[in-house]
Formats: C-alpha cells, structure tokens, sequence
C-alpha cells in the first residue's frame, strides 16, 4: 500500500475541474461500494486526481437523475486503464462482476488491487469466498410475472463468464494490500 499510496501522493496538486469538463476517463475504478467507496477507493480517486487523470468512480462522478448502466458502461470503453477493487465481498456483486467482463473483454490494461484479499482467493473460483459468492448467484432465481414460471437470474455462460474473468484478471500483477 505505501507504493501505491507514495505514487499517487507524489503528483503535482492539479484542478479536478479538466475531469468534470471532459467526456472521456483515463482511469475506471472497478470495486464493491459497501467494501471500499467510502475508504481505499475514494482515496484513490481522489490521488490519481492530483496526478492530473482523469478518474470516474461511480459516487463522484454520477449525479442524482444519471441512468447508471449506460454511464458506466461508457466510462469504462473510454478509459485507457481499467483499476478492479478485488474486495472480500467483490464477487457478490453482479454489477462488479459485469463491469469486470467488460474491462476484460475490451483488451485494456487491468490492475488488480487485492484490497483485504488474497489473489488466491479471486483465481480460485471452485472454492473459497469468491466461489461461494459465485455459487450463491447462480442460485438467484426471478420469477416472470406473467407465467410464474421461475428461471435462473444468470445463466450459465454468464456465471462461466465471471469465473473466467476472475481467474484472468487474478494472474496479472498488482498489488496487494491485506492490512
């Protein structure tokens, strides 16, 4: 953490204003918001702001009335790099793991932040935390309202999809913070 932190503390103080004034983000942030939004994440927001980039992180960036969906979606096609917040509880979140496939899928860069996580546990998804959250989603069922009839919420390419992601995404290097 003290390289990370030492890096993004060491940039010249810059005005936020060029990020709020441009259409595009250098950097997507990536993370479960109940884990780190109001923590590590906004932290580092707010660090890779005074390196002068341009940073989109959901709670800052989005304003009351945005369709949240397609703003992130953009966000993430037009950043150059991609920062994915692997959490304890990343891998609950449908949305992070979404967002995640996406990043991969575009071939941009991705740094992995094990915040609170071993890299283990992400690359592993047959077992452990993240393979019980994975297990937990692909047991979500949504009931269509006009037959009743219920089906799974994420198929199986889907659930696939993520486990894929996540096991990429944990064999590149990054940087680890347990503390």
């Amino acid at each position: 953490m003290a390289n990370l932190h030492a890096a993004a503390s060491s940039c010249p103080e810059t005005s936020t204003s060029a990020s709020v004034l441009s259409s595009g983000y250098d950097v997507f942030i990536n993370h479960r918001g109940p884990d780190t939004k109001n923590t590590f994440a906004s932290h580092l927001y707010r660090g890779l702001l005074r390196c002068g980039l341009r940073v989109f992180l959901d709670k800052q960036e989005m304003e009351k009335g945005d369709e949240i969906q397609s703003q992130i979606v953009q966000a993430i096609r037009d950043a150059s790099v991609h920062i994915a917040i692997f959490s304890p509880r990343y891998a609950e979140s449908h949305w992070c793991l979404h967002e995640l496939v996406l990043m991969k899928n575009l071939g941009a860069t991705i740094i992995p932040i094990f915040y609170k996580s071993d890299p283990s546990v992400v690359h592993w998804t047959e077992n452990g935390a993240y393979a019980e959250a994975l297990r937990g989603l692909e047991q979500k069922t949504k009931k269509n309202p006009e037959t009743g009839e219920v089906k799974p919420r994420y198929g199986s390419d889907t659930i696939q999809n993520w486990r894929d992601a996540l096991s990429c995404v944990a064999d590149l290097s990054g940087f680890t913070l347990l503390g």
